[in-house]
């Protein structure tokens, strides 16, 4: 077996996963690479959870789910974009890879939410205090710090250091050419590389070139999100697919000190999930399944609420907060989210109808728990109840339409490898996990599924290289 180093480009959980797997399963050193000051990418904001079929969770609350109900849910989301093959190793390494999480790193994952698109809940989140990116993302990244600092010979972290090329040599990648935070020039030899670099949310120039009917709307991305990987890997000859497919999140956090401010702190999906409702502030009433998939939810809210900001209200009940108390004490801090009585949230956010009449459109939604909601959202968890009164609180907090996640990218096959525009794999060693990818999840992603990308093709890419270096 070879031990020259694999280089990994970028420490989100896509490379992350990748350097475990590499270093802990199978003894090969990786030297990773990310221009970024600090490790953790846009995974480490990830506060939903991370998806999972048919494990020890879902067990222990009665839901039954399988690999083909989650790969038909994608499929559906995709809405014929996207290459299914991926999709279907997803939803099939999915279980393994809630496993290797709850294994290998001794997260709990014992939580479950059911998000917006899936037949069931599926997506997992640990009790405690952590957001699950934030959780998942440190136990992963402390592993390989301690091996960097025990181990050199195993594992090099170079932060601040920008990939600027890729060299090949016969048809195979041979080194990776980065520039540190002083502009010097240094060259890896490499004979197997991983691009993990992520989206490209936070690029206006490339927003305009794939879909420039979103460039004046407001991202959660960090600015490390430009498209770098997928600049790089065009470069290379590539097949990038599905880039104008870029996924508008319905629910952005308006903080009320800064409203235009262009990047906005997401409004995690699970807080509709376990309860949430959002009312038109133009009529005080619902307007949308909160629960159906994001582009349907975004487009509503687009069509339905004030056109000046394009805002919706979120509303979560006292009953929601014992669920999901760390979060929103967190949104509470940050001031996004407000507890008020009803009485309150008419005046403060001017709307057209009175207290009581208030009270009767949560109450309308309680009753959902029995019949038919009229919307179509089928999951009604922690509701408001039906004897509320303009005094009785809740928690409130403004949210609008985000650049999100970029569905496109280098195209890949179940083996992670990168492919060219003939269909076959495009450099000997070459290999792209998560968001720099694309084809997973077609036009729409489903809630819960970057995570799962990340470590599904991560560990697949770590595999594919230890299998050829044989």
């Amino acid at each position: 077996m070879s031990s020259s180093s694999v280089v990994i480009i970028g420490t989100g959980l896509a490379g992350l996963t990748t350097a475990n797997e590499l270093v802990n399963k199978y003894n090969i050193p990786v030297t990773i690479l990310d221009k970024a000051s600090s490790i953790g990418g846009n995974s480490i904001k990830a506060s939903s959870g991370i998806n999972g079929t048919s494990t020890e969770t879902q067990r222990h609350f009665h839901i039954e789910d399988s690999p083909c109900l989650f790969e038909d849910d994608t499929v559906k989301s995709a809405k014929g974009k996207g290459v299914q093959e991926l999709m279907g190793k997803l939803a099939n390494d999915s279980p393994l890879a809630i496993d290797w999480l709850k294994t290998e790193f001794d997260l709990k994952l014992d939580l479950l939410a059911q998000l917006g698109g899936h037949s069931v809940a599926r997506t997992h989140r640990s009790s405690g205090k952590l957001p699950p990116g934030f959780e998942i993302v440190s136990a992963l990244s402390n592993n390989l710090k301690k091996l960097a600092e025990t181990k050199p010979e195993l594992v090099k972290i170079h932060l601040d250091s920008k990939v600027v090329n890729i060299h090949e040599n016969n048809g195979s990648v041979s080194a990776v050419e980065y520039e540190d935070k002083d502009g010097e020039k240094h060259t890896i030899n490499a004979s197997d590389v991983v691009f993990c670099s992520g989206g490209f949310s936070f690029s206006k120039e490339m927003l305009k070139e794939y879909a420039p009917e979103l460039v004046n709307l407001p991202t959660t991305n960090g600015q490390q999100t430009t498209g770098d990987g997928q600049r790089l890997l065009q470069k290379l000859g590539a097949d990038l697919i599905d880039m104008d497919q870029v996924q508008v999140h319905p629910t952005g956090f308006i903080d009320p000190n800064d409203r235009k401010s262009s990047w906005k702190f997401l409004a995690a999906e699970s807080l509709r999930g376990l309860g949430g409702i959002l009312l038109n502030p133009a009529t005080g009433r619902r307007f949308v399944n909160e629960l159906t998939t994001r582009d349907v939810v975004t487009e509503a809210i687009q069509k339905h609420c004030p056109q000046d900001e394009n805002t919706s209200l979120l509303v979560m009940s006292e009953k929601m907060y014992k669920d999901l108390k760390n979060n929103l004490d967190f949104y509470m801090f940050k001031k996004l989210v407000q507890k008020l009585p009803l009485s309150q949230v008419v005046s403060e956010y001017k709307l057209p109808i009175d207290a009581t009449q208030l009270c009767q459109e949560l109450q309308a939604y309680s009753t959902f728990t029995t019949k038919a909601d009229p919307l179509g959202r089928t999951v009604i968890l922690n509701e408001f109840g039906t004897d509320i009164t303009p005094e009785t609180n809740v928690f409130i907090g403004e949210v609008t339409p985000v650049v999100h996640f970029t569905m496109g990218g280098a195209r890949i096959n179940v083996k992670a490898q990168v492919i060219g525009k003939s269909n076959e794999p495009l450099l000997k060693g070459l290999y792209a996990a998560g968001e720099v990818s694309g084809g997973v999840h077609g036009s729409n992603r489903l809630g819960g599924s970057s995570l799962l990308e990340c470590v599904v093709f991560g560990r697949t890419a770590a595999g594919s290289i230890a299998e050829d270096r044989k």
